[in-house]
């Protein structure tokens, strides 16, 4: 007989028992009934265990997050050199406390710092911990084995801010901190920072330019090229992103009702001027000499020096236009009480600082109050893009406190001096393309690391 044949002939037989079967009516109901009761039970039974592992589940995360949040807590008292091994115990602690002991009931913790796997890999701030149980499997053996492993895991990290001289604001772009040309800065016990997310050069130094640091932590990455040298003892790239440190303050209150216009201090001429709100600015022409009295001022219309300006202790509100020190200019402050220079505006129009290369600018910022160790101060509204503000003092610039401009972009070229002023820059974008020296040896809080308390990142 053909092989196909048999087939055929199987077929037919099959077709032919079914149909007997189909037939046969005795005891039909009980026995379809009993065979769905089997399946119905044993789903019910099956989503039961499953129900059960999902519980568990939960209550492992739990545990895995007190575990990563009792390591890091442990960086937080310690800092980063708190020893591995008193953050794994700390970490297997938590877990007991909820539940899930190391190598008790097929339950495994494994602590790591950094994480072994994220985005945290090379993050020694950052705590990872795996909780692992292996659970009989009921009803699942059918389907599964024996046996289930259930895992769970979790990250915390803690931010600490070390003492920094560059913060560059900006959350996204190219190049938010840029050293260029023959740049040569020393930040003498200070850092960088850097919050853009641009994954290749969110810091980026070109031409010959040399920095010397103690860190920089960059949330991006970091890009050199040409002779660019870096002498920077801690680099991290995919750093956290750095708080603005004075995003709690505003432009004070002024009174724009003028009480003097158009003033100008003529060549030859010296001048004394005093606390006010001066409309259509303040210009003070070469060779002549402005002297302010200690107080509180509000220039509508921009502040020209050309000649010689001495400010006393205070408050000083430019709004619109520019504070512009000319090539050749002296300027002064009061270095007991010292002062604050507030930028400010509406619409397009708010003021920017301009100082030219050979300018001698010697500025002491505010030393108690609100405003403590903030010498320039622009208002956040102020428009970003345009050319920006210019702090180019050559050999003769030196700045004792915080330029701080959320907004916009700060070119700084400063001293050619190697031990450096105590100056830290703020801003939305930052360009350094020469000579600058800047520490944090000056008190006004520049020199204080902060550190954050843990929070679950993974």
């Amino acid at each position: 007989m053909l092989l196909s044949d048999a087939l055929q002939r199987f077929c037919f037989e099959c077709r032919s028992s079914l149909q007997r079967l189909r037939r046969e009516e005795d005891g039909a109901t009980a026995l379809m009934t009993a065979l769905a009761m089997i399946v119905l039970v044993g789903f019910v039974g099956l989503g039961t265990e499953v129900g059960l592992w999902y519980a568990e589940r939960r209550a492992m995360q739990t545990a895995a997050d007190a575990a990563a949040m009792g390591g890091a807590f442990e960086i937080y008292k310690s800092g980063k050199e708190a020893p591995d091994e008193e953050i794994a115990s700390a970490a297997k602690e938590d877990s007991k406390r909820n539940g899930f002991e190391d190598t008790v009931n097929n339950v495994a913790v494994l602590v790591a710092r950094p994480p072994t796997a994220g985005k945290y890999t090379s993050r020694d701030t950052a705590v990872e911990a795996v909780v692992t149980k292996q659970r009989k499997s009921l009803l699942g053996s059918f389907f599964i084995g024996d046996s289930v492993n259930i895992k769970v895991r979790s990250v915390a990290t803690v931010q600490i801010v070390r003492p920094y001289c560059l913060l560059a604001l900006a959350p996204e772009g190219q190049s938010a901190l840029f050293f260029g040309g023959t740049s040569n800065v020393l930040l003498k016990n200070c850092g960088i920072n850097v919050n853009s997310n641009h994954k290749d050069s969110a810091l980026t130094a070109t031409g010959a330019s040399v920095v010397g640091a103690t860190f920089a932590d960059i949330v991006g990455g970091l890009n050199t090229n040409g002779a660019a040298q870096l002498d920077i003892e801690d680099i991290t790239e995919g750093a956290d992103a750095v708080d603005d440190p004075y995003a709690h303050l505003d432009i004070p209150d002024y009174d724009t009702v003028c009480d003097y216009s158009n003033v100008k201090v003529k060549p030859n001429k010296t001048e004394t001027l005093t606390p006010g709100t001066y409309c259509g600015g303040i210009e003070v022409q070469s060779n002549g000499t402005a002297n302010f009295a200690a107080g509180n001022y509000v220039i509508i219309g921009g502040l020209l020096v050309q000649g010689t300006a001495t400010f006393g202790a205070g408050n000083y509100i430019i709004v619109g236009d520019d504070f512009d020190v000319r090539a050749g200019a002296v300027v002064t402050t009061d270095t007991v009480n010292g002062v604050t220079f507030f930028l400010t505006g509406n619409g397009n129009d708010y003021a920017t600082v301009n100082i030219n290369g050979g300018a001698t600018v010697s500025v002491s910022a505010a030393t108690s109050g609100t405003y403590q160790g903030i010498a320039f101060f622009q208002d956040r509204n102020a428009p970003n893009g345009g050319s920006g503000n210019n702090f180019n003092g050559g050999s003769k610039l030196n700045i004792t406190g915080a330029l701080y401009f959320p907004n916009q972009l700060v070119t700084y070229n400063g001293g050619n001096t190697t031990n450096g002023s105590c100056t830290r820059v703020v801003a939305f974008n930052i360009s350094i393309t020469g000579e600058a020296g800047l520490n944090t040896e000056c008190g006004h809080g520049f020199g204080t690391t902060q550190i954050y308390a843990p929070a679950l990142a993974e």
